[in-house]
């Protein structure tokens, strides 16, 4: 698995590595959004900074979109952060954020504490 999901108690921080697939970014939203946690949290992470490699052949980023706009009907107290310093991956991020059927604030973020900061406070982000 290219991933893991690391659940916190209002977030979920999906890290990503070695070899990404759009396949694993599909996935990873998910299974986030179907867990039973999804309604308590306020954040997502994706984590990039880990990844060798992005395979995004057939990665539809209006579908992801799409997906997270109907998980918006029942959680629309989330926020994004791409953390990253992969030029490939910022530009599918900024496609992700600018897409006109995404509904959740979404920035990009080349470090972790840079991410976490803009999501409020380390105590608020356990």
């Amino acid at each position: 698995m290219a991933y893991e999901i690391i659940w916190r108690t209002r977030g979920a921080v999906k890290r990503f590595s070695g070899t990404v697939t759009s396949h694993d970014i599909v996935q990873s939203l998910i299974d986030v959004e179907r867990s039973p946690r999804f309604d308590d949290l306020r954040y997502v992470i994706n984590d990039f900074l880990d990844v060798d490699e992005l395979d995004a052949t057939g990665l539809d980023i209006d579908e992801l979109a799409a997906i997270d706009r109907g998980a918006f009907a029942t959680n629309p107290n989330i926020r994004i952060a791409v953390v990253t310093i992969s030029a490939e991956i910022v530009r599918l991020a900024l496609e992700y954020a600018q897409s006109p059927v995404n509904v959740y604030s979404t920035r990009i973020f080349s470090t972790l504490p840079d991410a976490e900061e803009w999501l409020g406070s380390a105590e608020r982000l356990k």
